[in-house]
């Protein structure tokens, strides 16, 4: 993801990362749900106020126009569990300590993962829906018509 076109005007970057980042984490997530039966299998997340705290950062940068400078992807600076790159993101989860540890060395809390899984579906369906938005502005501004 470059900041030089013009996609990449107002909120369109923030929304590009925030959907990657919501799929990224769904996949996470879905591991989690799948193996919550596998004995010994701890849970792995990537916590949000992470990437929230990213998305603060890079818009006071961009603000402040310091983007060129850091580290990552142009304003996006890399996180303790979130590497930022032009072609997307990497994530890099981290047991769960918050759960209780079952016989089976399995820490699993169904509920907890479900309520995860269905915050991080709104998370994306919420930004592609902006997303696209944008993009209907854009592309009736170019068609000269609504």
């Amino acid at each position: 993801m470059s900041l030089d076109g013009v996609s990449d005007w107002g909120a369109t970057p923030y929304l590009e990362r925030l959907m990657q980042f919501s799929w990224k984490r769904n996949e996470l997530l879905q591991d989690n749900i799948a193996n919550i039966d596998t004995p010994g299998y701890q849970s792995r997340d990537v916590p949000v106020s992470e990437f929230q705290a990213a998305m603060k950062d890079a818009r006071d940068r961009s603000r402040r126009g310091g983007g060129d400078v850091v580290a990552g992807d142009g304003i996006f600076a890399d996180r303790k569990g979130i590497r930022f790159s032009p072609e997307g993101m990497e994530l890099r989860p981290s047991t769960g300590q918050d759960n209780l540890l079952y016989h089976d060395g399995n820490d699993r809390n169904l509920e907890q993962l479900m309520q995860g899984l269905s915050e991080n579906a709104m998370t994306f369906r919420f930004a592609s829906e902006l997303f696209r938005k944008s993009h209907d502005l854009l592309r009736s501004a170019i068609r000269e018509r609504p």
